[in-house]
């Protein structure tokens, strides 16, 4: 379908935005707001239900959502601005930046017995999490015990950056890097990578060099007095059928200036301030004459680099959500056969966040799109998978 000739229908966004409004008036959700834009202009945005069930305080376009996961891409642009100037090559080792990761062992089987690694883990690796790396919140296994027994819990784990670091890499790998795709820390060493190659910290490289060019003013790792009146609540099931405050935007650690930088997890955001993160996406790495990345840098982040056998995510085992078809580039899942996915075009990638949030880029179409909420855990519901079919169904 031509870009220029998709017409959304005003039945769909009607009925899109009433897929919103129901999840908030059958009370699973306290708010949630959603953004469509396509064509360059916009077609749809809606807020509904609260911010913040204790003060009353109306979910709206500019409420400070944390995007968690959603981090993982703009740390991963960060990283591909420093392969555009030459400091490192995507099928460098790990070990060649962070020494740490040398010498890696990887398990052998669930009683604890480990081996050491016949594949180097590389940069490419990490940004497409088929590194060996886990996400110990994501799973039950021995190794997962492991990272818990060492603070090990993505953005929510303890310390400073080299800290976590040394801690990471000190653990054996679930499989040998290359073999298998399997969500995790990953992103956290990309963020130190960022770090540790351009000399400064991932909360001024990305400042400097995405966000303020980018006009991303109300994006970062922690929420300044400013902005901490619209920030949200964020909620999760009480047991009884309604929902309980599992993060109080009073006394939230997001308050504060965080000690580890977390690329995998840290930042908060508004919908405004990453849809134009989004947009420079679609736009092939730049925004209103803006240029963040090169359109051939661009290009190569959203095509799939998990090869042969493992150019899916695992089927329906990866976040109680089907990924049959769908591929990983270098920060983004990426649809690889629309057809089988049910929705969308080849090549549409995005990616989501722990508390309910996604955002998707549809180059064949023009069109970005997102929906955020403050609610854990995020596979309770299906709503991301009903959000992104409502969106198409609403194209006439």
């Amino acid at each position: 379908m031509d870009a220029r000739h998709v017409v959304f229908k005003e039945s769909g966004l009607a009925d899109l935005d009433g897929l919103l409004r129901t999840y908030v008036e059958t009370g699973k959700y306290a708010g949630m707001s959603g953004l469509v834009w396509q064509g360059g202009r916009e077609v749809y945005f809606g807020a509904h239900g609260m911010q913040e069930i204790a003060t009353r305080r109306p979910m709206a376009r500019d409420t400070v959502f944390r995007i968690y996961s959603m981090t993982k891409p703009i740390a991963s642009v960060a990283l591909m601005m420093l392969w555009e100037e030459g400091a490192f090559d995507l099928d460098d080792p790990v070990a060649k930046y962070l020494p740490e990761f040398d010498e890696m062992r990887v398990c052998t089987d669930a009683s604890g017995g480990t081996k050491r690694a016949e594949n180097a883990m590389t940069v490419r690796h990490l940004l497409t999490h088929s590194s060996g790396l886990i996400n110990p919140r994501m799973e039950q296994s021995a190794l997962a015990d492991l990272y818990a027994e060492n603070d090990l819990a993505g953005s929510n784990s303890k310390g400073t950056t080299a800290e976590i670091m040394a801690r990471l890499a000190a653990l054996p790998l679930a499989f040998e890097p290359g073999t298998q795709w399997r969500y995790s820390m990953a992103t956290e060493v990309v963020g130190y990578l960022v770090q540790v190659l351009s000399g400064e910290s991932l909360d001024a490289f990305t400042r400097d060099r995405i966000l303020l060019p980018l006009g991303m003013t109300e994006t970062g790792f922690h929420v300044p007095p400013a902005l901490a009146p619209r920030f949200a609540g964020n909620y999760g099931p009480d047991g009884s059928g309604g929902l309980t405050c599992i993060d109080d935007p009073a006394t939230s650690k997001y308050l504060k200036v965080p000690e580890h930088f977390s690329g995998g997890g840290g930042m908060i955001s508004t919908a405004d301030d990453y849809l134009r993160f989004a947009r420079m996406v679609l736009g092939g790495g730049e925004l209103d004459g803006v240029r963040i990345i090169k359109r051939e840098t661009a290009e190569l982040m959203r095509r799939n680099h998990l090869p042969g056998d493992i150019d899916q995510m695992g089927g329906g085992d990866f976040n109680r959500e089907r990924w049959n078809a769908i591929g990983f580039g270098l920060g983004y899942s990426v649809i690889l056969d629309a057809g089988t996915v049910g929705y969308g075009h080849n090549g549409l990638h995005g990616w989501t966040g722990a508390a309910s949030t996604l955002f998707f880029v549809d180059p064949a179409i023009d069109l970005v799109a997102m929906q955020f909420a403050q609610f854990m855990p995020s596979y309770t519901y299906p709503l991301r998978a009903e959000f992104r079919r409502a969106v198409y169904a609403a194209i006439g």
